[in-house]
């Protein structure tokens, strides 16, 4: 924490908690929130592979999560915490905690997810941001993972600056928090050695249909990567749009076992016509297998349209996707969305007779009134792949086929 002590940030937060203990005597104001989600999640996996079984996992968790809002309109803080446990897991598919050893098993995992501050200040229309501590990040690059019933967390130090459209940003992480753990806080690290830390530093900007970002990561000299994208997007006429993108993505690794350098060329294009979409995206990976992980354990983030069920991203590996979208507001039910998918991928070039698709839906469904803050939802995917490795390096964790079921029952009361 010595680092955070000395940070702009530190001077920042210092700087700001002194105003507002200069406006105390005065009045002071607050906005605070505090919300309690029950999380039911029910997920099934049928892996086609030989030796393999079906199974599930069938988990809950009961998350608290507390926001101050921001004091006299400076500073702030936020704590989330929460609990998992299983419900009745099959002895080796357990996803959403760390056990899994039988039906009857109690391993589950509890603890904090957030526990951080915040600050803000404006300056002659210059907006100043910054956060200190242990909070679910998410970057052009980076993104600690959500997709299990307790979050994935990281530690460190944000800070932000905005004017008219342009924004620029930095974050350093030194320490994670893993998804199906309840570890505070873990030691970075990278092929079976200590990271000290991850840094990034980022820029977007946004004027009239027209979007940039790039952003450029480096967790300790062990992997890099560099990330561009180029996008627009204009009305035709009343009820349809039209949004353009092209994104690119290089990464070098620098660890012994993987040292190589990637990169991919991802192109979309996506129709709106009222409250329906239809997109189409292409990706080309060049170079090596793209790994979007800066440090293990990541789960990381492959800004691509082709990051599917699997990251579309094997060396020389062309892949397509179509999808489509329906927002049911129209049709009297204003909470329900379905989202539908299909993707292919060939031509890697160390795997012989290579192939993959897999066509996926998303249904999900918030109620409102007196039922508001539950929602329902609904993952299917299936997803085949096929040929004969020859020589590759494993960041596409093995041909296979399954098939994927997830549901999800969520609801979040307010208590103020």
């Amino acid at each position: 924490m010595k680092t955070l002590a000395k940070s702009a940030l530190g001077v920042a937060v210092a700087t700001a908690v002194a105003a507002t203990s200069v406006q105390a005597s005065q009045a002071v104001t607050m906005d605070p929130s505090l919300t309690f989600t029950y999380k039911n999640f029910y997920f099934d996996a049928d892996l086609k592979e030989t030796g393999q079984k079906r199974g599930h996992d069938w988990s809950h968790a009961l998350i608290a999560d507390f926001d101050t809002g921001y004091v006299n309109g400076l500073v702030g803080a936020v704590v989330t915490a929460g609990y998992a446990g299983p419900l009745d897991v099959d002895s080796g598919f357990a996803t959403n905690v760390a056990g899994g050893s039988d039906k009857k098993q109690d391993d589950a995992i509890s603890g904090f997810q957030q526990a951080y501050l915040k600050t803000k200040q404006s300056f002659s229309g210059v907006d100043f941001e910054g956060t200190v501590g242990v909070k679910k990040r998410s970057t052009e690059t980076y993104s600690d993972s959500g997709s299990r019933i307790l979050a994935a967390s990281s530690t460190g130090y944000d800070l932000s600056v905005g004017f008219e459209g342009a924004n620029a940003y930095f974050t350093e992480i030194t320490g994670v928090s893993e998804r199906n753990a309840s570890t505070l806080n873990g030691d970075l690290s990278g092929g079976g050695d200590k990271v000290d830390y991850l840094r990034i530093l980022g820029a977007n900007y946004s004027y009239e249909g027209l979007d940039l970002a790039a952003e450029y990561g480096n967790s300790k000299d062990l992997v890099k990567q560099t990330f561009l994208k180029a996008g627009y997007g204009f009305e035709l006429d009343d009820m349809s749009s039209v949004e353009l993108d092209a994104r690119y993505g290089k990464a070098k690794s620098d660890q012994p076992d993987n040292n190589a350098k990637a990169k991919y060329y991802n192109l979309n294009a996506t129709y709106n016509y009222g409250n329906a979409y239809v997109a189409l995206g292409y990706n080309k990976t060049k170079d090596g297998d793209y790994n979007s992980d800066y440090i293990d354990g990541e789960h990381g983030k492959f800004n691509s349209s082709l990051s599917l069920w699997e990251d579309y991203a094997e060396e020389g590996e062309k892949a397509y996707v179509v999808s489509a979208g329906y927002n049911f507001a129209d049709q009297g039910l204003s909470g329900l969305t379905w989202d539908v998918w299909y993707a292919k991928g060939d031509d890697a070039d160390e795997i012989e007779d290579f192939k993959r698709r897999e066509y996926g839906s998303y249904v999900n469904y918030a109620f409102d009134g007196s039922l508001e803050g539950l929602s329902v939802a609904w993952l299917y995917t299936n997803y085949r792949a096929q040929g004969d490795v020859v020589n590759d390096s494993g960041s596409l964790g093995g041909l296979s086929d399954l098939d994927i079921n997830r549901l999800y029952l969520t609801y979040s009361v307010a208590a103020f």
